[in-house]
């Protein structure tokens, strides 16, 4: 994925990352309300049909760890047989992470796009923030664009009716091996797809994103001081962000619901939530070791590790480059080894590691896989498979030559090679690739992978191998979320207020103005409002798929 802001990315990778609730479909009924949670059960998935014909270093394997490339291929492979398009105009609802590209017209780039794709594309290019309310007003305009990127988290609410009133049910032309019509899109995983699964139907091509979830990332030059960013206990871990908290530098990052999250894994919390033994739900904010979790921040507070910012402060990234911040908690692994790299080129982040706290067996929290999907606008079968199509050419993988196309454009304009054979942007290709790429690649993209040039600086192959070193040891007690790939109307409903009441009351227990006592009874009240129907319908869910 091209990168994004840092409450963004941790946004669309943790539940408790709240978003504004949007209210747009009131046009389009509710018929399936209610219905959804035990519809999503009920669906076969796309036969599995990894790309085999690039092979990486480092190898990866189904339970998640990533393909890793310590150089760039010098040979190139053709991943998609013939031009998708028909010649018709293809518009795109997307996100972008940087700047945006140069209008079509004063564009070169996206024109070879078009002729590369046999389409003429247009593209409408949310930034960030906003893409709630350009999602909004697109859908409110009545005629939807083509290809249409539904991210997860972000409180839009009534999707299960927008797809089944205006979108097309593409499980027909995935399901099982029919898929295979569409190669790249056929390297996605079951994972990837469940999450592109509403009322037991496929509605788009999923979005694949780091296997591995969040973590705390620190500077090196911090931790050494403290023989590094590891520990063996709770009592370890604040001694060593006491040992490096002094005059103008603090250990950690002030925001204390990430903080809680991350920690959580140590004391053995659930992936968002814990299927217990009858077969019941119980969400992970609501459980004992959450809870002590919770405990040890307001321990890590009362210490003064924290840095004494907002806990919605910005630029924790660039205070911990600088060395004013210890460790900040990122999306996954890779994220924080290329981000610190992208802030100062001559460090890469150490990760830590869950250690066993509280007489629990620690465990780390897959990420969702993704990061939502996008769906097709009805049509009849020759429109929506030329648009699977479309989305089969971007989900090109690290080492074709459709992805070195769309990633940074034609040699000698757009980009040239370094003395390691790695392509680097020139003007052109920033002004005009840079930004199309970033929209492209949040539309479909090819399952993750480790590769040296995504890493700023020149220590691209020892990134590689570091992360995957750690996406081992992380692997080993990684653990799912049981609801993915179920659906929840009352998730979809409750869970946006429900979060933002959640982190509140977190930073308002952290800073002291709340007792802890407090966050019990918070949850019992919820039971009531909407998370015991979510677990309850989650719940229908997998039993009728079990």
């Amino acid at each position: 994925m091209t990168s994004m802001s840092r409450r963004r990315f941790l946004g669309l990778s943790t539940a408790v990352a709240a978003g504004a609730a949007s209210t747009w479909l009131t046009g389009c009924g509710s018929s399936t309300a209610g219905k959804g949670e035990a519809a999503s059960a009920h669906v076969k998935l796309p036969t599995y049909q990894p790309f085999t014909r690039i092979k990486p270093d480092l190898q990866p394997n189904a339970k998640g760890l990533s393909a890793g490339f310590l150089s760039y291929p010098e040979e190139l492979v053709q991943s998609v047989a013939k031009k998708p398009g028909d010649g018709s105009k293809v518009s795109v609802l997307t996100e972008i992470w940087v700047q945006p590209p140069l209008p079509k017209s004063d564009n070169a780039h996206w024109k070879r796009v078009d002729e590369e794709l046999g389409v003429n594309l247009s593209a409408i290019l949310g930034t960030d923030p906003g893409y709630p309310e350009k999602f909004s007003a697109t859908v409110a305009a009545g005629d939807l664009p083509d290809l249409m990127w539904i991210p997860p988290n972000q409180g839009i609410q009534h999707i299960a009716q927008l797809l089944e009133s205006k979108c097309a049910d593409i499980s027909a032309y995935v399901s099982g091996d029919a898929v295979k019509d569409f190669p790249n899109l056929a390297a996605m995983t079951p994972e990837h797809w469940r999450t592109a699964v509403v009322n037991g139907k496929i509605w788009g091509a999923p979005v694949p994103y780091p296997a591995f979830g969040q973590v705390y990332g620190g500077n090196p030059k911090v931790w050494e001081a403290a023989d590094g960013l590891s520990a063996a206990s709770t009592d370890e871990f604040l001694a060593k962000c006491k040992e490096v908290t002094g005059g103008k530098q603090w250990a950690l990052e002030p925001i204390y619901v990430n903080a809680v999250s991350v920690l959580s894994q140590c004391f053995g919390a659930p992936n968002k939530w814990r299927k217990n033994k009858d077969g019941s739900l119980t969400f992970f904010q609501e459980t004992e070791e959450y809870l002590e979790a919770l405990n040890f921040v307001t321990k890590l507070k009362k210490a003064g590790v924290f840095y004494p910012g907002d806990p919605n402060m910005a630029d924790a990234y660039l205070k911990m480059a600088q060395g004013a911040i210890g460790a900040c908690v990122f999306a996954n692994p890779s994220g924080a080894r290329a981000n610190l790299r992208t802030n100062n080129p001559a460090l890469g982040a150490e990760v830590l590691v869950p250690f066993n706290a509280g007489g629990h067996r620690a465990n780390h929290h897959y990420h969702l896989g993704t990061i939502g999907f996008t769906a097709l606008k009805k049509g009849d079968e020759k429109r929506v498979r030329m648009l699977l199509s479309i989305l089969d050419y971007i989900a090109a993988p690290f080492g074709s030559k459709e992805r070195q196309f769309l990633e940074f454009g034609t040699e000698g304009t757009d980009f040239t090679f370094d003395k390691k054979g790695i392509p680097q942007r020139t003007k052109a290709g920033k002004q005009q690739v840079e930004g199309l790429w970033s929209g492209l690649n949040t539309t479909t993209a090819a399952p993750f992978s480790l590769q040296a040039a995504a890493f700023p600086g020149t220590h691209g192959a020892d990134d590689v191998r570091f992360v995957y070193g750690v996406e081992q040891k992380l692997v080993a007690s990684a653990v799912r979320n049981p609801t993915v790939g179920h659906y929840s109307d009352a998730y979809t409903e409750h869970y946006g207020r429900m979060s933002t009441e959640a982190t509140d009351l977190v930073n308002d227990i952290v800073s002291g103005r709340k007792k802890i006592s407090e966050w019990k009874p918070f949850w019992s009240q919820w039971r009531d409002k909407g998370l015991g129907q979510m677990a309850r319908e989650f719940q229908k869910s997998i039993e009728a798929n079990s």
